[in-house]
């Protein structure tokens, strides 16, 4: 929750009645957290890692608004398929991967390194949106119930 706490005050400082969101997301896998790989090396590394393996995203979320102050962290598993060196060169060439929590998008040509997951996909893919919305519900911003 960190790097989403210091995010969301980074902004409130400024604008302290306004409804301010801070969020990050990271990859764990055997106690290692995966944050944005530095170069395609590093992402490749990454992927063959998580090669035939689950590991968990975990997004931490701030919301602040004048008084009020919420924080949550929503948790995701995703299995990978077992991949080779051509299905990780085949991936990298597709996807932009180095603005990414673990060098992956899952929003991106999935098919080709995730077996499956579970949990809220919205989590994997950056931000938990349904569970952002419940909160703000909560905290007592209007959220039509279609939309949470």
């Amino acid at each position: 929750l960190t790097n989403a706490r210091l995010k969301c005050m980074a902004v409130s400082e400024e604008k302290p009645e306004s409804m301010v969101i801070g969020a990050d997301t990271v990859v764990t896998l055997s106690g290692k957290i995966y944050g944005k790989p530095i170069d395609l090396e590093e992402a490749a590394e990454n992927l063959r890692v998580f090669s035939g393996r689950i590991h968990e995203v975990l997004t931490g979320v701030v919301l602040s608004c004048g008084d009020q102050r919420a924080e949550f962290v929503s948790t995701s598993f995703v299995k990978f398929r077992e991949l080779n060196e051509r299905d990780i060169e085949d991936y990298l060439s597709k996807v932009y991967v180095l603005d990414k929590a673990g060098g992956y998008a899952a929003q991106e040509h999935r098919e080709l390194i995730i077996e499956k997951f579970e949990g809220d996909y919205q989590n994997i893919i950056g931000l938990p949106v349904s569970l952002v919305l419940d909160q703000l519900h909560k905290m007592g911003f209007p959220i039509p119930k279609s939309e949470r």
